[in-house]
C-alpha cells in the first residue's frame, strides 16, 4: 500500500511539473504575441543623400518597407526580430566618427549630448540592416526614440503614445462652442486664442489617431503630417468627445479632421473636414491660394456639411451626422437648383452626395464688400433669366423684379441716407429710385434675417446688395474666366 501511494505522488509531481511548464509556455507565448501586436514606431524625421545611397548600393525595396519597434530587449524590423542589449556611453563621439559627425546630412538633426544609450545587436544581421546601423551593429536610443545615423541617411522614430497620455494632453486643448465653420475655426487660431500654436500634438500620437494606414517608411513619408493641433468641441450626450485636429501636409497645405473619442478616450471614428489636395486654381493676387473654397460647417446638433473641390473643379457636397455609437453616418444630399448634375465616378464620389459640375461649382457670387461672418458661410448663385436664387447649392428660391422709390423702400430716413452714400462707392445712384428683387418663401433660409423686410434685396448692375441698418454685403456675378478653369 505504501508503494502505491509513493507511485501516485510521483505521478502527481510529474503532472504538476508538466502543468507548470505548459503555464510558462502559454504565458510566454501570450506575452510574445502581445509584443508582436504592439504598434510599430512612428517616423519623426527623415533626411537622405540619394547619390550616396546609390553609391552604397542600398536595397530601396527594403528601405521603403522599413518599419521598426522595440519591445523590452527585442527589436522588430520588417519581418525579422533581433535580440539587443541597452548600453551607455559618455559621449556621442564613442559611437560616431568625427568624419560622420561633420557630414552635412547630420546637421539636419540635433544630436544627443551627455550620457547616451544605444542598442547593441547580439544576433547575425541582415546585410540590408547592417548598412543602416552604426559600426559594430549599434543604434542610438533616445528617450522613447530610435535614431538611425549613417553617411547616407538619418531617420528618427518615436515610440507611439496611447490614449492615457492623449487624455492628459487633450485636457489642455483650447475649446470652441458650436456652431463653427472652416472660417470661424481659422479665425480662432489667427486671433491668438489658440494657446501654444502652431503645435500642441506630438507626432508620436499619429498611430493612436489613425492618421496613416501603413507603418512602412515609404507610406509614412507620403502621409507626413507636421504642426498637429487639437481644439476641443462640446461633448455629445456627455459620452462622446469630439476634437478638431489639423496638420500641415508635405505639400505645406492644411488638412482638418474631426475625431470622435469615447469617455475613456478610445478612438471611435474620424472624418476629413477639409483638404486642399486637388485644388487647381490659384489666386492671381497671391499666386498660392486657390480661388473658391473648401468648406465645412458643424451646427449645434452636430449636423455636418462638407464641400470638397477636385482637380476637374467639380465640388462634392456631403452631409453627415454623429450616431449615438460615435460613428459618422452620411446622409443623402438633395438639390432643387439644377436639372442636371455632374456624372459621378462611384470609386471617387459618394453615392449619397451632391456632385456639381465645374461651372455650377464656380457660379457662386463673389463678395465685393467687407465680409459679414454670418453671411460668409452662405453661397449664393443668382440666375436673372430664370428668376431663381440658389442658396448653398441646395435650395432654390424664385423671385420677382421690382422698382421703387428709395425712401419708400427703406422707410427710414437715416437708413436711406446711409445707403445712398454706400452705393456711391459702387458708382450707383439710388438717391431717387432703385431696382430690387423679392424672394418667395425664403423665411426659413439662413439669409432671411439679413434681407429687407425679410424677403428683399437690391439688384443693380448685375450686383446683389443685402443691406440693413449696420451692414451692407455686396456680391457680383462671376466673370466668364472665373466660371471655367484655364491652365
Amino acid at each position: 500500500m505504501h508503494g502505491f501511494y509513493l507511485s501516485l505522488i510521483k505521478k502527481n509531481i510529474m503532472l504538476i511539473r508538466i502543468i507548470c511548464l505548459l503555464c510558462v509556455f502559454f504565458n510566454f507565448s501570450n506575452v510574445h504575441a502581445k509584443d508582436i501586436e504592439q504598434p510599430y514606431w512612428i517616423l519623426d524625421e527623415y533626411v537622405e543623400n540619394y547619390n550616396q545611397m546609390n553609391k552604397n548600393n542600398y536595397d530601396f525595396d527594403y528601405l521603403n518597407n522599413f518599419r521598426v519597434k522595440l519591445v523590452n530587449n527585442i527589436i522588430y524590423i520588417n519581418d525579422d526580430q533581433y535580440n539587443v542589449s541597452v548600453r551607455q556611453t559618455s559621449d556621442i563621439s564613442q559611437l560616431l566618427t568625427k568624419d560622420l559627425i561633420e557630414k552635412p546630412i547630420i546637421n539636419e538633426f540635433i544630436l544627443p549630448t551627455g550620457g547616451i544609450n544605444y542598442l547593441q545587436f547580439e544576433d547575425v544581421l541582415d546585410s540590408n540592416l547592417a548598412k543602416l546601423l552604426l559600426p559594430k551593429g549599434r543604434l542610438i536610443l533616445g528617450k522613447e526614440q530610435l535614431l538611425i545615423i549613417n553617411e547616407s541617411l538619418v531617420a528618427s522614430f518615436l515610440k507611439p503614445k496611447d490614449k492615457n497620455s492623449f487624455l492628459t494632453l487633450a485636457n489642455k486643448f483650447p475649446a470652441l462652442d458650436l456652431p463653427i465653420n472652416s472660417q470661424s475655426s481659422t479665425d480662432f487660431i489667427k486671433d491668438g486664442n489658440y494657446h501654444n500654436y502652431p503645435q500642441n500634438i506630438s507626432r508620436s500620437y499619429l498611430h493612436y489617431l489613425k492618421l496613416f494606414d501603413d507603418n512602412s517608411l515609404y507610406e509614412q513619408l507620403n502621409n507626413y503630417l507636421t504642426n498637429l493641433n487639437g481644439i476641443k468641441l462640446p461633448t455629445i450626450n456627455n459620452v462622446i468627445n469630439p476634437i478638431l485636429i489639423s496638420g500641415t501636409q508635405e505639400n505645406e497645405e492644411e488638412i482638418v479632421y474631426l475625431h470622435l473619442f469615447s469617455e475613456q478616450f478610445n478612438f471611435l471614428d474620424k472624418i476629413i473636414l477639409s483638404s486642399r489636395i486637388g485644388m487647381t486654381r490659384e489666386n492671381p493676387a497671391t499666386g498660392d491660394l486657390p480661388i473658391g473654397f473648401i468648406y465645412y460647417n458643424i451646427d449645434k446638433n452636430y449636423f455636418i456639411e462638407r464641400r470638397q473641390r477636385f482637380e476637374d473643379e467639380t465640388i462634392e457636397v456631403q452631409h453627415f451626422q454623429v450616431t449615438k455609437e460615435g460613428k459618422f453616418q452620411e446622409l443623402p444630399v438633395t438639390s432643387n437648383c439644377y436639372s442636371e448634375l455632374a456624372v459621378k465616378d462611384n470609386k471617387t464620389h459618394s453615392t449619397k452626395s451632391l456632385l456639381l459640375t465645374s461651372q455650377q461649382a464656380n457660379n457662386y457670387m463673389r463678395f465685393e464688400s467687407k465680409r459679414i461672418d454670418e453671411l460668409d458661410d452662405i453661397s449664393l448663385t443668382l440666375n436673372p433669366a430664370d428668376k431663381k436664387l440658389c442658396v448653398n447649392y441646395q435650395q432654390a428660391y424664385s423671385f420677382t423684379f421690382g422698382k421703387a422709390k428709395s425712401k419708400q423702400l427703406f422707410g427710414n430716413e437715416k437708413l436711406y441716407q446711409q445707403q445712398v452714400e454706400n452705393f456711391k462707392k459702387f458708382n450707383i445712384d439710388i438717391s431717387n429710385e432703385l431696382e430690387y428683387i423679392t424672394f418667395d418663401n425664403i423665411d426659413k433660409s439662413p439669409l432671411a434675417k439679413f434681407l429687407l423686410n425679410g424677403n428683399k434685396a437690391i439688384y443693380m448692375n448685375e450686383m446683389l446688395f443685402i443691406v440693413g441698418e449696420n451692414y451692407l454685403a455686396a456680391y457680383r456675378q462671376p466673370t466668364v474666366n472665373e466660371l471655367t478653369y484655364q491652365e
